[in-house]
């Protein structure tokens, strides 16, 4: 019996709440933080010079537990952060946790602010932290046990000195931290994320040490950075062309970086990357910590899948509905989550580090293995704060990820059509013109260094008047170059966890394009979003030149040769409402979130023309262009 697309997806949904092979996870509690209060004041030696076997002295502000305006004599447990963000603005960490009884070295990293030598974006911090973690140990207020925490960058520097495996190094907090950047977060799926040129325009460049030095050189600097949105649409960046001249390690970094694809060494190395450096990896706990709108949110889960299977030391996952660097908020973007969403980082934090520095039999032992928040049980309306409330509630579960998740094929049709009925047609597909001079615009997402690029977060899918080259005011799906995909409206709640696939037959006339993916949770209109909210769940891209792997580059594209592009969008957790539509578009861009591909086939980061491409998805019985959901079965 051949079922209409509406009863036939209700009746797969059905079928996989029945097949519930293990009892479902509970609700749980926001993440406990410790309750435990000061009991010193804080002491705190500026510039300490450690210095490095080449001769290069990086600089510290150590924090110490102090009584009557002295340190404590004795041996304490030590936290260290290692930052490029100057270490005199971390103010709140050396405090809160050197008046509850630990050290806290604050580093900043080679060649920023006031440590010596060259910056070369993580290449330099696994043998510097290395260094840094040792000399720690050897100093007379140390009791030997070196913890690390820090956010994004600072993220970054903890795997990357655990990558040579310190004998000091105790326990570590990574909160949505640098790694595995040739897969996603700075190249990504071959494309190139925007967000790290802006980092080195905006952040990098104007904190050189050489426009630290000199005030009308980074004042210089500054306004060059203001005018971002230029820059990346006068790509590509040709050495020697741009302001960044005057720091020429930054231009450098962005020139390499741009120009490497994700088969590169750049990509590989230490510091880069964890997951291919995990035998190397200290056996250490570690707590890892991210967002679900996070633009490290796919790495961080698979820093915790590789870890958690080589390494007996426990590892632990705590995912929330936040953006980069907000665990403190319930808010991403244009969207509310319930108040619990919001948690206190630093008492979690210092709950883990009591109990594996000062061994504290604190219940972490007991925490479950992974905590996650899942979002999407909100009652659809504006907040008084003006957002929509789309709501959730923390769940515990045993694993990454969650082996009671069933994966779901929802097929592409023509028209528009998703449903888990598998195409019967032969010789289907939508065509669409891509023109990389009016590329599609970037609506939030899994963004960070975004300052005046674009917005991070969740957002209705039209354009505003922050969108950059947006064009006009029109829903995304309106573009006769964006392919909308949506199922009929849901007869149940489906709840999907985890890492999402987008697999499509694909050609085009261009011998090497783009092809993008969004999942969108398109909710209905109501009183308050009287023309309903188009939300974004995740999206991610694949340059046609990578479809066959990131290690390698695949022959070009032939008009007419349908092949097969798989896109793997961020982790996600949500709750897509009975009345709701599941919806997938499907694009040629995502700008200035990727770089633009020009359709030539020319080399990366290199190529000054751009040419129009016709772009065709296949939607048929021999190709069957599809979207893979893992979706948690419904409770009986």
């Amino acid at each position: 019996m051949i079922l209409p697309a509406r009863r036939h997806f209700a009746l797969v949904v059905l079928l996989l709440g029945m097949a519930q092979a293990a009892p479902l996870a509970a609700r749980a509690q926001a993440p406990a933080p410790a309750s435990r209060p000061a009991e010193f004041e804080v002491d705190v030696s500026k510039d300490v010079k450690i210095p490095m076997p080449d001769g290069v002295r990086l600089a510290a502000d150590v924090y110490r537990p102090a009584r009557a305006g002295k340190p404590v004599e004795g041996r304490f447990p030590t936290l260290l952060t290692r930052t490029p963000y100057n270490k005199n603005d971390v103010k709140a960490e050396g405090p809160y946790y050197a008046s509850r009884g630990y050290v806290v070295v604050v580093n900043d990293v080679r060649g920023r602010y006031a440590s010596e030598g060259t910056w070369r974006l993580i290449a330099d911090d696994p043998a510097d932290g290395r260094e840094v973690v040792e000399w720690i140990a050897a100093q007379p207020w140390s009791d030997g046990k070196v913890g690390t925490f820090g956010t994004s960058y600072p993220g970054g520097t903890q795997h990357a000195l655990a990558e040579m495996n310190p004998p000091h190094l105790t326990t570590m907090v990574p909160v949505d931290s640098v790694s595995n950047c040739g897969v996603s977060g700075m190249r990504h799926g071959g494309a190139f994320e925007l967000r790290f040129m802006n980092w080195i325009f905006q952040t990098g460049a104007p904190n050189s040490r050489a426009a630290l030095a000199n005030p009308d050189l980074r004042r210089a600097l500054v306004e060059n950075g203001r005018r971002i949105r230029e820059h990346v649409d006068s790509l590509p960046v040709r050495p020697g062309d741009t302001p960044l001249l005057a720091a020429p390690e930054y231009e450098a970094w962005l020139v390499e970086a741009m120009r490497s694809g994700p088969e590169s060494p750049f990509w590989h190395i230490k510091g880069m990357s964890v997951v291919d450096h995990v035998a190397d990896y200290a056996d250490v706990p570690v707590l890892h910590v991210t967002g679900w709108y996070d633009s490290w949110a796919r790495q961080v889960t698979m820093n915790y899948e590789a870890l958690s299977r080589a390494k007996r030391s426990p590892q632990r996952l705590l995912i929330g509905p936040w953006v980069h660097g907000s665990q403190h908020l319930n808010v991403s973007g244009e969207v509310e989550f319930s108040r619990e969403a919001g948690i206190d980082l630093m008492g979690v934090r210092l709950r883990w580090y009591d109990r594996w520095m000062r061994g504290d039999k604190n219940g972490v032992d007991d925490d479950p293995p992974v905590l996650v928040y899942v979002m999407g049980t909100g009652d659809d309306r504006r907040t008084p704060k003006g957002r929509l409330n789309h709501g959730g509630y923390w769940r515990a579960e045993r694993e990454w990820p969650l082996s009671r998740a069933r994966p779901l094929a929802l097929y592409l049709s023509a028209g528009g059509g998703l449903s888990a009925a598998a195409p019967s047609v032969e010789a289907s597909g939508t065509s669409y013109t891509f023109d990389p001079r009016h590329p599609v615009p970037t609506i939030g997402g899994n963004i960070s260094s975004n300052q005046g690029l674009m917005t991070s977060g969740g957002y209705d899918q039209r354009p505003r008047d922050d969108t950059h080259a947006a064009g006009n005011r029109l829903p995304l799906s309106e573009r006769p170059d964006v392919l909308a995909f949506r199922t009929a409206p849901l007869d149940a709640d489906v709840e999907v966890t985890g890492t999402v696939e987008v697999r499509l037959w694909v050609d085009s006339s261009a011998p090497d394009t783009d092809f993008t993916a969004k999942l969108v949770d398109e909710i209905p209109p109501n009183p308050d979003y009287p023309l309903g909210f188009a939300l974004n769940i995740g999206d991610s891209i694949i340059r046609a030149r990578y479809r066959e792997g990131l290690d390698h580059r695949a022959p070009p594209l032939r008009p007419g040769r349908p092949a097969l592009a798989t896109i793997t969008l961020y982790p996600t957790s949500n709750v897509f409402k009975k009345g709701h539509r599941i919806r997938v578009d499907v694009s040629s861009s995502n700008y200035p979130r990727f770089d633009v591909n020009p359709n030539t086939g020319g080399p990366l980061g290199e190529d000054r023309r751009k040419v129009t491409a016709e772009n065709t998805v296949y939607h048929d019985a021999t190709h069957p262009s599809q979207v893979v959901l893992p979706v948690v079965p419904a409770s009986r």
